[in-house]
């Protein structure tokens, strides 16, 4: 136990999964100091996942896009001198970052370093051990949502046939290619998944793939949430279901810290370093360039081609067999 930290911040700006993924760091601080105050620092659109924590004293709010040495980053970094932190755990080491810490007058930190060799959860942890050494590693990750979205999750899937399975389609645009799983495999695994058990397909995503996962509405008894929901309240959703199916991305992860049968689809993300972290299936392509861990793919940059060949190389056959070996269970 140190006893000289009595007041300590966490800074991690996202993205989601990110985030998920440190909270095994600061529920160990916890149990082995439970007089510590712990605040974190992260985006205004993560904190939400963070307010209902038991462990955590205080969330700050911080814009991840702040120019140093602007209005905003001094009344922010007044604001940090003002709480009196006796060490920071920066796990967002940039320049910006470092710079706001100084300027804070918060002396005692430590940096995060990326090592791809461990999975990101042991990585956060590790990096604690500087404060606090006799640290013991987290087994599981947990997320507490508010009572009342829960409830409200409840109440609107008890209009829907069970087993409830969550397709989480989303990021087809985002900027780093090979995490997401092509929309017509997709229909495929659906209408499929529908064939044997005959429940119902939550279909989440971000607004911005609204237009390119539009086929999947012809997945027969599903329920497009698509850009519809609040990060809560698609949480509290996800809490509930019997399953999600993913591809590397913050939901996934969610869903993990919340208890919820997941499978993760790997392509070009190393699945040893941001695969489910426990209590569930991690399926990777067998394609020769994976893990490549590169933000572009060779094979469709500068192209129109939406999926990298290592996703579309999945089959949805595998995928079908350990949902219904999930199901059973």
């Amino acid at each position: 136990m140190n006893k000289n930290i009595k007041k300590i911040l966490i800074i991690r700006t996202g993205a989601i999964g990110d985030v998920v993924h440190t909270t095994a760091l600061y529920r160990a601080i916890k149990k082995n100091n439970p007089d510590i105050l712990i605040h974190y620092m992260t985006s205004e659109l993560i904190s939400p996942l963070l307010t209902n924590d038991p462990d955590i004293s205080k969330v700050i709010n911080i814009n991840p896009k702040f120019k140093l040495f602007s209005s905003y980053a001094i009344n922010l970094a007044k604001l940090l001198k003002s709480e009196k932190y006796d060490a920071v755990i920066n796990l967002q080491p940039s320049l910006k970052i470092n710079a706001l810490i100084f300027l804070a007058g918060i002396k005692n930190k430590c940096n995060y370093k990326k090592r791809f060799k461990v999975h990101a959860v042991t990585n956060f942890w590790q990096t604690g051990l500087k404060f606090f050494p006799e640290l013991k590693e987290e087994k599981e990750l947990k997320l507490y949502l508010p009572k009342e979205k829960t409830e409200e999750a409840k109440t609107f899937l008890n209009n829907y046939k069970r087993p409830i399975i969550i397709i989480n389609a989303g990021g087809v645009l985002s900027k780093r290619q090979g995490r997401t799983y092509p929309a017509d495999k997709w229909l495929e695994l659906g209408n499929k998944i529908q064939e044997k058990v005959q429940g119902t397909i939550i279909l989440n995503g971000i607004n911005e793939d609204k237009e390119i996962l539009s086929p999947l509405n012809n997945i027969k008894n599903s329920v497009n949430l698509i850009g519809k929901q609040s990060l809560i309240e698609s949480c509290s959703v996800i809490s509930q279901a019997d399953l999600l199916i993913s591809g590397d991305s913050g939901p996934l992860h969610i869903a993990s810290a919340l208890n919820v049968k997941t499978i993760g689809l790997y392509g070009s993300m190393p699945a040893k370093r941001t695969g489910i972290y426990s209590g569930g299936h991690n399926i990777v392509s067998h394609k020769k360039c994976v893990p490549c861990n590169k933000r572009k793919c060779k094979y469709i940059y500068n192209t129109n081609k939406l999926y990298a060949p290592c996703m579309e190389e999945i089959s949805v056959d595998d995928i079908l067999n350990i949902i219904f070996e999930d199901l059973k269970r």
